[in-house]
């Protein structure tokens, strides 16, 4: 569906993370892990980019992508919007999705790599799906972890999702896991990995190394679903 918009609320995640949300009109429908092509203007321009739908299906009443605010062109456009001001959306599409199709299910990625996650865990929690989920979350500190307070409601809400957070540059205060996610840790906190279909998202370094770790654990490529998130 291809439909002209405007942006409905803007939400601050992180002190360098945005979502934006656009009224979801009637009949407009898709999977959750699916990805969008936005069009804004900047400086009278219209400019494209694709993004990770950051909402869930169940979400009725908006769609919503999340984005990082960096130097880029259209990132510093993005945050220049404001309320009221146009868009164009063109979606649904990608084939990364998950809606409680296995039982047990292992997810991990860093940063902005959650988009499409934080839409399969809220889908899966909305619906009350049985999949077991273990989430492991990689970022720098705790001022850095997007959805953080919604993922601690999600885990009380969804006795079948556990997520764990790991941080490569902690404060003192610290309790969780501490560094980047390894073999180590995908075994501590996934013993049953091997049971386990596992999604990872995220820049392409971020992919790779997660992918290499999961092999090295000799997941099946069958039981590995990825995606690059380019242009970082």
């Amino acid at each position: 569906m291809k439909f002209e918009t405007n942006v409905y609320e803007i939400i601050k995640r992180t002190p360098d993370v945005k979502s934006f949300r656009f009224r979801r009109p009637k009949g407009f429908d898709y999977g959750p892990g699916q990805f969008l092509f936005v069009t804004i203007l900047n400086e009278g321009k219209k400019i494209t980019k694709h993004f990770t739908i950051s909402s869930s299906p169940t979400e009725k009443e908006f769609i919503e992508f999340t984005k990082k605010i960096t130097d880029h062109e259209f990132s510093v456009a993005l945050d220049r919007l404001k309320i009221g001001d146009w868009a164009y959306l063109d979606a649904p599409y990608g084939d990364f999705i998950f809606k409680g199709e296995y039982p047990r299910v292992g997810m991990v990625t860093g940063g902005i790599g959650i988009t499409p996650l934080r839409s399969m865990i809220k889908y899966c929690t909305d619906k009350e799906m049985k999949s077991r989920i273990t989430f492991l979350y990689g970022n720098r500190n705790e001022d850095s972890i997007v959805f953080k307070e919604e993922l601690d409601r999600l885990e009380k809400l969804n006795q079948n999702l556990r997520v764990i957070h790991t941080l490569s540059q902690p404060d003192e205060k610290w309790k969780g896991r501490r560094g980047h996610i390894d073999v180590q840790m995908v075994k501590e906190e996934i013993p049953d990995y091997k049971e386990c279909v596992f999604y990872v998202c995220g820049p392409p370094s971020l992919v790779t190394s997660s992918v290499d770790i999961l092999k090295t654990l000799k997941i099946p490529d069958a039981m590995i679903h990825s995606e690059n998130f380019p242009g970082y």
